[in-house]
């Protein structure tokens, strides 16, 4: 069952290009990877789904809704997002199960009254994706890498159907971001786990969790497959446009530029 499908999608603002000709299918619980260098496109392309954009030509249509025929405030309830522009948007007092709960109301304040089971629901999904020590914690005071895992916590509130992280990793250190990609794990073991959509430029975050990549350069599609297909040598020195070289470790892949014989 198709819950993403672009077809001949063109994206123009200022009379510029930012994406062009976009077609991409994405199946139910079929996780994605979209990678691309800075300013290729990719959270643009994560605007048009969430119809924070508007296409310029092309069909666009997620679960169901399809843009410029069908309503469009239901579908933005559906689709939770992670990215760390989202974090400045809280008080640092706030407390880490109410920060969760904000997901609930779609808000960065709890504006309305709530109960101690809506607490304990927040602490419960907590507890779930691996964050469970970070109860009674004030937010102010979390690592990059803890207020990263709250926000996870805090967009599955909703129980979205998809789940978008733009550059998760921005700000992580070697360890927190080992422990975020585990608790990605995590999620997609869960038994109402969402699609998972994950914006990055560093192939290394790549995990067995996900079952297709795309790759994208200059607002258009380069290549789409599978991990296996596209993390090789040849397919990388394609999209790159420079020749490297691949060091895999422990199953994650590190692109680095190939050797020179110069010295």
């Amino acid at each position: 069952m198709a819950i993403i499908t672009l077809k001949n999608v063109t994206f123009i603002r200022n009379q510029k290009k930012i994406l062009e000709n976009i077609n991409w299918t994405v199946q139910k619980n079929e996780h994605w990877v979209i990678m691309g260098r800075n300013g290729s496109g990719k959270s643009n392309l994560i605007k048009l789904i969430m119809a924070e954009n508007w296409k310029t030509s092309g069909e666009i249509t997620v679960l169901g809704t399809r843009f410029g025929q069908d309503r469009i405030p239901e579908l933005r309830a559906k689709i939770g997002i992670v990215g760390s522009f989202i974090a400045e948007r809280f008080r640092p007092d706030i407390v880490s199960e109410n920060l969760v709960l904000t997901g609930k109301y779609n808000s960065s304040m709890l504006y309305k009254a709530f109960s101690e089971d809506d607490l304990a629901v927040a602490r419960e999904l907590m507890k779930q994706i691996g964050a469970g020590e970070l109860i009674g914690r004030i937010y102010g005071t979390l690592s990059q890498g803890e207020k990263q895992l709250l926000l996870i916590a805090r967009s599955l509130m909703i129980k979205p159907e998809i789940l978008i992280l733009d550059e998760a990793t921005n700000g992580l250190d070697l360890f927190a971001k080992s422990r975020l990609l585990t608790q990605l794990h995590q999620i997609t073991q869960l038994a109402d786990a969402p699609t998972l959509i994950y914006i990055t430029h560093h192939p290394d975050e790549i995990t067995d969790d996900f079952q297709k990549l795309l790759f994208l350069r200059d607002g258009k599609v380069v290549n789409s497959g599978t991990p296996a297909q596209l993390l090789t040598a040849d397919s990388l020195t394609d999209f790159y446009q420079e020749p490297v070289q691949i060091e895999v470790v422990d199953g994650h892949h590190f692109v680095l530029p190939q050797k020179s014989n110069l010295i």
